[in-house]
């Protein structure tokens, strides 16, 4: 790759055919590199791949992992299965002999700075991000979230059951307009985040995907996504699995802050919870 960057005299693009995250931290830094373009495992997107190359079609995929750098591998075992940061009980990997550090796994749980962020992905047009709520008020009442885990509880269970949780009323619905300020008609795909009250701390997580919503806008129109999160996202997992809920400040993003420099749609916005 570095001898053909080197070569060419223009700009080249990168495809990587993977299903593992790999660190493109030095292709990243290539100035000879114009695109990196992420496919997945090589099959049918063979045939897609030509089109979003030579611009039939416009990009709007998202990363579905976290990229972490390439020293990520020395830090903690394949045996630790934690997901939450902390020590591990494990030995690194580089053979130092001491035992790990584990730095969180995941979107939800890694506290290092990551090459490639999750849901990072671009577009050959831009776009805009205006959101509106079903809540009156700032402030949001858990009390239905409570009831639900009273009954689960009463009712012997640990788990929350998904009959009960999809005949629950949502708390409160998002509507995102999402505006196609650009040239070409493009899909986009509306990632909506929960960041809980304590985030990243005594087992937090540092934000929740609650959902997403692919739409097809065409350049200079409007389409609305109607986006909510479900009772148990208000609500943080305990050591013996149980659900217990979480008042206080939350934020919830519309998004991935990392592509609005690049022209793709971002928002977000703070409620309280009691």
């Amino acid at each position: 790759m570095k001898e053909v960057a080197a070569a060419a005299k223009k700009p080249v693009i990168v495809v990587t055919y993977t299903a593992t995250p790999l660190d493109i931290s030095a292709i990243l830094a290539d100035d000879k590199v114009g695109a990196i373009l992420h496919v997945g495992q090589p099959s049918v997107t063979i045939v897609g791949v030509g089109e979003l190359l030579f611009g039939k079609t416009s990009p709007a995929g998202r990363t579905v992992q976290t990229i972490y750098p390439g020293s990520y591998t020395d830090e903690i075992s394949i045996f630790d299965f934690n997901m939450r940061p902390g020590p591990s009980s494990f030995p690194r990997p580089d053979c130092s002999g001491k035992n790990g550090t584990n730095p969180g796994r995941t979107h939800r749980f890694y506290t290092g700075k990551a090459v490639v962020p999750y849901g990072f992905g671009l577009s050959y047009t831009t776009f805009s991000y205006a959101v509106s709520s079903s809540l009156t008020t700032d402030t949001l009442s858990l009390d239905p979230v409570r009831a639900l885990l009273t009954s689960t509880k009463d009712a012997g269970r640990t788990f929350v059951s998904n009959d009960d949780l999809q005949a629950a009323a949502p708390l409160v619905k998002y509507f995102v307009k999402v505006t196609n300020t650009g040239t070409v008609d493009s899909d986009d795909v509306v990632l909506g985040f929960l960041v809980p009250p304590g985030a990243g701390k005594d087992g937090v997580p540092l934000q929740t995907l609650f959902g997403f919503e692919r739409v097809h806008v065409k350049a200079g129109e409007t389409v609305t996504v109607d986006i909510y999160p479900a009772l148990t996202d208000f609500a943080n997992t305990q050591l013996d699995g149980s659900k217990a809920v979480a008042p206080g400040e939350w934020t919830v993003k519309f998004g991935v802050q990392e592509t609005a420099e690049h022209g793709q749609g971002y928002s977000e916005m703070k409620f309280n919870a009691v």
